[in-house]
């Protein structure tokens, strides 16, 4: 990620240090991730007596869970009604219970572990601007009633701007997300958990006993798997790819110049505006998060054949500006999260009777759906089964109850696919330092980046997954697959996403000394 766009959690919140695994190992559950869901497995299987291995590439909460919005609720957009009329009343209901569950898990885990996390109650409202977004809201009201959620639905005012109403969820959550979980990985480490940082995994075996390769050359076996990985690391009969749809959205922490109302909102309608208060050292901080598209597909420069990523930070920076006015801005990210057919996150074994799980499809809601996984998870495991594991089954028929979206999802990776074999390229002149572009490198698509140090590195921009070519993400100094949701860094090197490997490097060295071998 680029060094200017650290999330404002990641920038002050700070990390226990965790080692690298050093040696192969044997356990009876692994799980791969460090966000809320990996940890949240991890603690909650280390209480009931399971001593569960850890494993993360990176660090904890270098993920999406280190760049939310930090929002702990069951508000989660408009949902109750589009849920009630796919499943019908008892599954809305049941998504209110399992999701209020979370939130009074975090609640207790913060009081006994005593998390320092700024943790705070706060009123989430969604809200609407005109008519249309208004007859949404009253069925989101009524569907929201009738699923036994403290709702309440009233007329506008003058917060957010232009609003016409406002449909308020009381008893909900916000937080710092890093703080949080990493008091929940101490106090998993001592009640028995192994965290492990540093450590990739590049291979499952499935078998009897699984085994995990991990790219230092070690192993680890283990009876049960856990991906907590976003999108996931094994796919089993499942075909991910065509059920699982890549999102973007940017956020950024200001300064405001004046005051503005207690409470966490989102709009009903495009573009995503969502808003909260953080407040650190008696000082409030204003959250902007929105701007959400399909990775790597909007936005894009057609004059210059690559996708204008920046916009999104003006276009919160002007919404910001209307809020509370821009003071200063304190930080600037995004993050990446999968949307499913029907909105419902998958939460389970990847087939009837394995020992690999899987949560993923959080649609941006991760705090609380991630805590509800790490718990649903751990029953699986620990008794065999779970009152809520039909509605969140990866086996369920999304595809079925929700069309419209599966052929969309499956059918959009194919046209980006064959539409990034067709657009042109750039030329090599006139590259500026920071800038990244799609040029012909020794008779093929390549993609090239000029550092502010002067050297460029040439990639082989050829998605590792299925072939697709990828686009530049001006914002962030990436590379974005916009069929499946890849990334990579200038690099090369694999971000996130379903690849396995990083990019081919096709050459390293000055600028200078590249423009003149033309």
């Amino acid at each position: 990620m680029n060094a200017n766009t650290v999330s404002y959690w990641n920038q002050t919140g700070e990390k226990p240090h965790y080692p690298r695994l050093n040696k192969s190992l044997e356990t009876d559950v692994v799980i791969i991730g460090g966000g809320i869901t990996g940890v949240t497995c991890a603690y909650c299987l280390a209480e009931k007596g399971v001593k569960p291995v850890l494993i993360e590439a990176g660090g904890l909460c270098d993920g999406t869970t280190g760049n939310t919005t930090g929002k702990v609720t069951s508000q989660h957009g408009v949902t109750y009604y589009k849920l009630e009329n796919k499943y019908g009343p008892d599954a809305a209901r049941a998504y209110a219970r399992s999701q209020q569950e979370a939130l009074d898990f975090v609640r207790g885990v913060v009081a006994r572990e005593g998390i320092s996390c700024q943790l705070a109650d706060s009123t989430a409202y969604i809200y609407g601007v005109n008519d249309s977004e208004m007859d949404t809201l009253e069925k989101e009201y009524e569907a929201a009633k009738n699923a036994g959620i403290d709702a309440a639905l009233t007329g506008g005012g003058d917060f957010p701007p232009g609003c016409r109403g406002l449909l308020a969820f009381r008893g909900q959550l916000v937080f710092h997300p890093v703080r949080y979980v990493a008091g929940l990985a101490s106090a998993a480490v001592s009640k028995g958990a192994a965290i492990y940082c540093g450590t990739k995994a590049i291979k499952l075996e499935n078998g009897d006993v699984k085994t995990i390769r991990l790219e230092n050359e070690l192993d680890i076996r283990t009876k049960h798997v856990i991906m907590a990985t976003q999108y996931p690391f094994y796919d089993g009969p499942n075909l991910f790819y065509t059920r699982l749809y890549p999102k973007r959205t940017y956020g950024i922490a200001v300064k405001a110049k004046r005051d503005w109302p207690e409470g966490s909102y989102i709009n009903v309608g495009n573009p995503s505006r969502s808003i909260r208060t953080h407040v650190e050292n008696d000082r409030r901080i204003l959250i902007v998060v929105g701007d959400s598209h399909d990775t790597g597909r909007y936005g894009h420069d057609k004059e210059h054949n690559r996708e204008d990523m920046a916009s999104h930070y003006e276009n919160l920076m002007q919404f910001a500006e209307q809020v509370a006015g821009v003071e200063n801005v304190l930080a600037m990210w995004s993050a990446q999260d999968y949307d499913t057919p029907d909105e419902l996150p998958y939460i389970g074994p990847v087939s009837d009777g394995s020992r690999i799980y899987v949560a993923a499809g959080f649609r941006k809601w991760g705090l609380s759906n991630g805590t509800l996984a790490g718990r649903l998870l751990t029953e699986l495991i620990t008794q065999g089964r779970s009152r809520d594991e039909k509605l969140y089954a990866v086996t369920r028929s999304d595809m079925i109850s929700s069309p419209g979206k599966a052929f969309v999802g499956a059918v959009n990776p194919v046209i980006e696919l064959i539409k990034s074999k067709l657009e042109g390229t750039e030329p090599l002149k006139g590259l500026k330092q920071g800038e990244g572009r799609v040029i012909r490198f020794e008779g093929q698509k390549a993609g090239i980046y000029r550092g502010d140090d002067d050297q460029v590195t040439i990639l082989d921009i050829t998605c590792t997954h299925m072939g697709t070519e990828l686009n530049f993400n001006d914002a962030e100094k990436t590379w974005d697959c916009p069929a499946h949701g890849g990334r990579f860094n200038t690099d090369g090197k694999l971000l996130e996403g379903p690849p396995k490997d990083n990019l081919k490097v096709l050459f390293q060295g000055k600028y200078e000394d590249l423009v003149s071998e033309e």
